[in-house]
């Protein structure tokens, strides 16, 4: 009896944006059966020799990664096949039950190995930001295993005590630690929402996330003040300096999202930009102070073009490593400037945004009119709240926040 598997790209179909399927194609006898790997890619992507992705594909940040995982299923399904052969019972099977078989997870779902797939559909869906911290947990959990992948039962209440302390014995942080349990949680989640794991396994039901109270980062109306009067004397410190006040003009917007800034954006003298972590729409009216900056970055550019200048390429992974790189450049010049003008507390990227908020508190703006947590914990009840104003009202309280003129 003939048993095969191969990765093919279906090109029988097309989807609407130009891509195919990519699925496993078996032959068991000369007959063929299909099973979706549940990715997609355009053909110029795709060497059907190597039965692997091409350097040239932009769906996957790593493509050697996702490369090896497809063989990986590539095999487990030929091994099953294999077992079903030895056991006489794959040549009595119509190609419906085998589909069936081969569609249950009999194998345990191994934590690395799902990790890998759950990065891989995050780069495939452009969520970019996503894969890399989870890529990051994940290698983080394979230093702690030695590299050995182990089934996600295996994941219970006492592995995450272990975990937790091994990294914690590592000099690593509780925000850390916060962030990469957090992390592994979500994982879990999805596993059972793909029903590869049974809810009964859950390992977070008596577990607390810890973590620390961060120390507020807000700065003071006065060391504002004393920011927006510093005359920087390297281009460095001049980006710097215009980064922050943009991103403490437009209400504390973060750095990616100013980082994202087309031409386009300006309309009728207000800026209106989709925020990246929520896809909420913003529309801010804007000041004196934030025209000139704004107008100083826009000189020769087209509707189309970022306005500042951090982004270059047109491939969304490179934009994520653009936006990193500069983000290091600019809070390391924000320190700088924070030391030169005087001011106690160290200015980071993310002072603008609690900044701002800080600052409306004080100035008597409703606790209604600002997200309070700054997109954390409350930003949802918040924000049903913001829904109902109308746009002067919050611009009216807006222009109080900007008017950094010394009283």
């Amino acid at each position: 009896m003939s048993v095969s598997v191969k990765i093919e790209l279906d090109r029988r179909n097309i989807k609407t944006d130009g891509r195919h399927s990519l699925k496993l194609l078996i032959v068991v006898n000369r007959r063929p059966l299909r099973i979706s790997l549940g990715y997609s890619l355009f053909s110029k992507d795709w060497n059907e020799k190597l039965q692997n992705v091409r350097a040239t594909s932009k769906d996957f940040e790593n493509i050697n990664r996702f490369n090896n995982w497809l063989h990986k299923e590539k095999s487990k399904i030929l091994n099953r096949l294999l077992v079903l052969q030895e056991e006489g019972n794959l040549e009595r099977l119509s190609v419906n039950d085998l589909k069936n078989s081969l569609a249950q997870k009999s194998e345990e779902v191994l934590t690395l190995e799902f990790f890998a797939s759950v990065i891989s559909e995050m780069e495939q869906s452009k969520r970019y930001g996503n894969a890399r911290v989870y890529y990051l947990v994940s290698r983080s959990v394979a230093n702690f295993v030695d590299k050995k992948d182990f089934p996600l039962k295996q994941l219970t209440f006492k592995w995450l005590k272990k975990y937790e302390a091994w990294y914690l014995s590592k000099g690593n942080t509780f925000n850390g630690l916060s962030v990469n349990m957090r992390t592994i949680r979500s994982l879990y989640n999805i596993a059972i929402k793909q029903n590869k794991i049974s809810q009964e396994y859950y390992p977070f039901k008596d577990y607390t996330i810890r973590k620390e109270e961060t120390r507020k980062r807000a700065i003071s109306r006065e060391d504002l003040i004393r920011f927006l009067q510093y005359e920087p004397t390297t281009e460095r410190h001049k980006r710097a300096k215009d980064y922050f006040l943009t991103s403490f003009y437009l209400m504390g917007a973060s750095f990616v999202d100013i980082a994202f800034l087309k031409c386009k954006n300006i309309i009728n003298n207000r800026v209106e930009y989709k925020r990246q972590k929520t896809g909420k729409l913003h529309s801010i009216p804007i000041s004196k102070a934030l025209k000139e900056i704004l107008e100083k970055y826009s000189i020769g550019k087209k509707e189309n073009d970022f306005i500042l200048g951090v982004v270059k390429s047109d491939y969304p992974k490179k934009q994520l490593i653009e936006i990193q790189d500069e983000l290091r450049r600019y809070n390391r010049s924000l320190k700088e400037i924070s030391a030169l003008c005087g001011i106690e507390s160290s200015i980071s990227s993310y002072v603008a945004r609690h900044s701002y908020a800080t600052n409306a508190k004080k100035l008597g703006v409703p606790t209604a009119v600002i997200s309070e947590a700054l997109g954390h914990k409350t930003e949802n009840t918040t924000q049903v709240y913001l829904d109902s104003f109308d746009n002067t009202i919050v611009d009216k309280y807006h222009e109080l926040v900007v008017d950094l003129t010394p009283k």
